[in-house]
């Protein structure tokens, strides 16, 4: 709840008139400016200490799970970490939500289609991941996984859920600059005048949302009735090359930083494996939803420099 999707979505839950907790093992930066607001509550514990997580649950009609480790170095480097957040901390949540009747939202990611060449991908697509010895593939088995509990609960103890597949949301309070994601550590690199340190050829694509955009179908998701047991590709429809990304982040900013090539080898070491391409069909939260992105490119990336501008002064 107090990460970078979920201080967005404390705020909007709050704009809504709700009385939201946000249960986080951060020190509570980036929803700093809700502490004192009267239907708020921050509660600083981890989804790993099932006594604590169980008494906010029982209190609670419905839990957004966004709890995870994304940082790609993260889960190549601390698999172990990974798993038992993500797949561990998960559990606690669907089985205590389970008990109390209470509803879940859950935070997949796009990582659960894994290599399917066939682009852009539905959500009843097959996945196709890599060997488990590759550990660039722990997030996306844990979060697959995690679906198959939200169906489980579901069908067997009466959990109403909607899981919501993520496809790069950016923005700003993503990650601290030059660390995590893709932008976070192209901006700092740009901020420093530094060469843009481009993994393998820059050809490989992704699709980019903008955190309002995502918050929005989230909002959607959760009080939409017709949403229950479905899952959600959220996304943009524009498939974009991380070459042509540095090269629009360049452009929005002024930035003067050349392109400089470098193996995934060298960032990850041999426990990674990239994915080629990367888009959504995004048609069915359209459909359902009455979803879709609006937030260009251009201006999605001048308010994320803005932000991070501001932070290093």
């Amino acid at each position: 709840g107090a990460g970078f999707l979920g201080s967005f979505l404390c705020e909007r839950l709050l704009e809504m008139g709700h009385s939201v907790v946000a249960f986080d093992m951060s020190n509570g930066e980036k929803i700093e400016p809700l502490l004192e607001h009267p239907k708020f509550r921050f509660v600083q514990d981890s989804i790993l200490n099932v006594p604590t997580l169980s008494r906010e649950i029982e209190r609670s009609d419905i839990v957004v799970h966004f709890a995870a480790v994304a940082d790609p170095k993260r889960y190549v480097t601390e698999p172990l970490v990974t798993l038992q957040i993500d797949l561990q901390g998960a559990l606690n949540v669907f089985r205590l939500a389970a008990k109390n009747k209470v509803k879940v939202a859950f935070a997949s990611t796009s990582e659960v289609y894994g290599k399917n060449p066939n682009v852009p991908w539905k959500e009843d697509d097959d996945r196709v991941l890599g060997s488990t010895h590759i550990n660039r593939w722990c997030y996306g088995t844990a979060k697959a996984a995690g679906e198959h509990y939200c169906y489980a609960y579901h069908q067997q103890e009466g959990m109403p859920f909607v899981i919501f597949r993520f496809f790069n949301v950016y923005g700003p309070r993503l990650d601290d600059l030059g660390s995590g994601r893709v932008l976070p550590i192209f901006l700092k690199q740009c901020f420093h005048g530094d060469p843009i340190t481009m993994h393998g050829d820059g050809l490989q694509t992704r699709s980019f949302v903008y955190v309002t955009d995502a918050v929005e179908c989230v909002l959607k998701g959760i009080f939409e009735k017709k949403a229950e047991g479905q899952v959600f590709n959220i996304g943009s429809g524009d498939e974009l090359s991380i070459m042509d990304l540095a090269k629009a982040l360049k452009k929005a900013g002024g930035f003067k930083s050349p392109i400089e090539h470098v193996t995934h080898k060298k960032v990850f070491g041999d426990s990674y494996e990239d994915i080629p391409r990367r888009a959504p069909d995004v048609s069915k939260a359209k459909r359902l939803l009455g979803w879709n992105a609006t937030t260009s490119l251009e201006d999605g990336l001048r308010q994320t420099i803005a932000y991070y501008k501001e932070q290093v002064g």
